[in-house]
């Protein structure tokens, strides 16, 4: 007797024992015919909301190491009411979730994190990028952030005083060098330990070549109110890929009122 054969045999045999009976010979045999069909149907229903829900992004901002446990909904609808921005058409997203060490220390879940980043920066969906001092810095070393006096005038970059961070770029081509021999002889380029750093808030008049790429957020009453970065002093910049320049100005300047 093959197998169709068998389970006609069944089916009769079940007659007037009743639903239960039916129910259990259905299982039996079509349990993983039903899981498959749920996981399909819920894939489908999944697939079709996301697609009539995706709204184009407004303003992508991400707050690295934030460490806030009562979300951004308060700062991303206070925000997009301040710019007039439709919700209904474009989304205000303000990712305060996101972790991840300067010195590699998360292992697998920091170089995950990094992807999911350059990925976002390579789609330029990434707009504002805010992080604690030490890793702010070291994303300064691989040019990530716009030069402000793309966007600001002089006058207002004065007006913020020393709100502005500077990055030396003769340091920057400095460091892309000695990446760049190390690479060639093989030597490893050792990070510096998280522990050992300290910032410190350097003067323009110093460097060789100063390029302002950020604002730091020292006791942002906003930041305060959403719970981020309790203790920490977070810079914010205007990720260099961005393609909404103005909105990404106009957010830090949100911040800063």
């Amino acid at each position: 007797m093959n197998i169709n054969e068998e389970k006609r045999h069944q089916w009769q045999a079940l007659k007037g024992m009743g639903f239960k009976a039916y129910l259990e010979y259905f299982w039996d045999y079509y349990k993983i015919h039903t899981f498959v069909a749920i996981f399909t149907v819920v894939m489908l229903v999944m697939l079709v909301r996301d697609i009539s829900s995706n709204k184009p992004y407004a303003l992508n901002a991400m707050f690295v190491n934030a460490a806030s446990f009562i979300g951004s909904d308060t700062l991303e609808a206070e925000f997009a009411e301040a710019q007039g921005i439709n919700t209904d058409e474009e989304e205000v997203y303000i990712d305060t979730t996101t972790s991840l060490s300067a010195d590699g220390a998360g292992g697998q879940m920091d170089y995950t994190t990094m992807e999911r980043i350059y990925a976002m920066i390579a789609a330029r969906e990434l707009d504002v990028f805010a992080a604690d001092p030490q890793l702010f810095e070291k994303y300064t070393q691989s040019e990530m952030f716009i030069d402000l006096r793309e966007v600001y005038s002089e006058d207002e970059l004065a007006a913020f005083g020393d709100k502005v961070y500077y990055m030396d770029y003769t340091e920057v081509l400095k460091a892309k060098e000695e990446a760049a021999k190390a690479l060639e002889s093989g030597e490893m380029v050792t990070e510096e330990e998280e522990g050992n750093y300290e910032f410190v808030r350097r003067d323009p008049s110093e460097m060789d070549q100063p390029v302002p790429v950020g604002i730091i957020l020292a006791d942002n009453q906003k930041l305060t109110d959403n719970e981020c970065y309790i203790g920490v002093t977070p810079i914010a910049g205007i990720v260099a890929s961005t393609d909404h320049p103005e909105v990404s100005k106009a957010f830090i300047d949100f911040l800063l009122k």
